[in-house]
């Protein structure tokens, strides 16, 4: 791999990146993806901030990629020999952008690299030697079977084709293998829906037994809704086990304050928060994935919804839709969003009262 320099506020440091005189392949069993392909040229109106790395959507080929500055936003550019050339806003405001870098922090990095350094990021993780960022909240992937299929979602067992779900004995591996990072253990329980394990309560037992700080438990809810509309006592007595076993946080999916904004569960929210008011879950996290023009007229309308719920809902984390695989420019255009966007409608929506 060629080195390039990335420049930010603290200065210049070396990144390995593809380069067009390097091609060649990264095997994966009898898979081969392609590396390199040309450096986007750069228009007079347009400033280059960085040149990275990234992957066409179609084969994905590693390439290398410019970041730059137009018209007071920041873009992306790519282009895949194959596949021609892939434009997308990185950034929505320019000013923004320039002041979160100031803020910009690497960790100390993996104590334990998992896996040696065979071939270049992102086909060789780990841990491996290059990562810059120690474990944070680190996602544990229970299951990857769901009882929804939303449109935008990534992790979804029908796509993938085969379904993921490790044994309690493979679970505690994973996180004896964690602890050797030397990190504080703060592990957020995810899937597809882990609602869905009929052990759920026992893997978070099981955290808890190896030491792990906060549980997350990440999921939309539904399960709570179904038990609470078949026996309210049942759904109760889950939460509480749940609660009891280790669970510090739910992380719930919630898009919208409309059926049109949150079709996924929209009438499912209000039995799910009365089953976690009634079973003393009082730190619900409400997660909205953002969409441009699907529900981001209605961002103000979630902060007041979480408001009217304090008593349960701790705080809103608003998350942009990532936009993965090959999908037009058109649609890419229609409905990307980024943080500057996300807070400005905040701003707006809440006449002025979140700023």
């Amino acid at each position: 791999m060629a080195q390039v320099e990335e420049q930010n506020n603290k200065g210049f440091r070396l990144l390995p990146a593809p380069s067009k005189y390097e091609n060649g392949v990264v095997k994966f069993g009898d898979r081969e993806i392609k590396i390199g392909g040309p450096l986007p040229k750069l228009a007079p109106n347009e400033k280059l901030i960085r040149v990275t790395q990234s992957l066409c959507p179609a084969c994905y080929r590693l390439l290398p990629a410019t970041i730059f500055e137009k018209d007071e936003k920041m873009y992306i550019r790519k282009i895949c020999p194959e596949h021609g050339e892939f434009e997308d806003l990185y950034y929505g405001d320019v000013g923004m952008y320039y002041k979160f870098d100031y803020w910009e922090y690497e960790g100390k990095g993996p104590k334990v690299p998992y896996v040696d350094l065979k071939s270049p990021c992102p086909f060789n993780c780990g841990l491996c030697p290059m990562h810059h960022q120690h474990s944070a909240l680190v996602n544990l992937v229970i299951t990857n079977r769901c009882d929804l299929s939303c449109w935008y979602c990534f992790f979804f067992a029908e796509k993938a084709g085969y379904v993921f779900e490790p044994t309690l004995e493979q679970i505690r591996f994973m996180v004896q293998q964690l602890k050797r990072q030397d990190i504080t253990l703060v592990i957020q329980v995810t899937g597809g829906e882990p609602t869905l394990r009929e052990d759920l309560v026992e893997i978070v037992r099981l955290l808890r037994e190896e030491g792990v700080k906060h549980i997350q438990l990440n999921t939309w809810g539904g399960t709570f809704a179904k038990l609470y509309m078949e026996d309210p006592d049942k759904a109760i007595k889950y939460a509480v086990a749940l609660r009891e076993a280790g669970v510090n946080t739910v992380y719930m999916s919630f898009d919208g304050t409309t059926r049109k904004t949150n079709p996924k569960n929209h009438w499912e929210i209000p039995y799910t928060l009365e089953v976690f008011r009634r079973a003393g879950m009082t730190s619900v996290v409400l997660v909205p994935t953002v969409i441009k023009t699907v529900n981001d007229h209605d961002l103000g309308n979630i902060v007041k919804f979480a408001a009217r719920n304090i008593d349960v809902v701790r705080s809103v984390n608003f998350q942009p839709v990532s936009l993965t695989g090959m999908m037009k420019r058109n649609m890419r255009a229609k409905f990307r969003i980024t943080i500057p966007e996300v807070l400005k409608n905040i701003e707006e929506q809440t006449d002025g009262e979140i700023t």
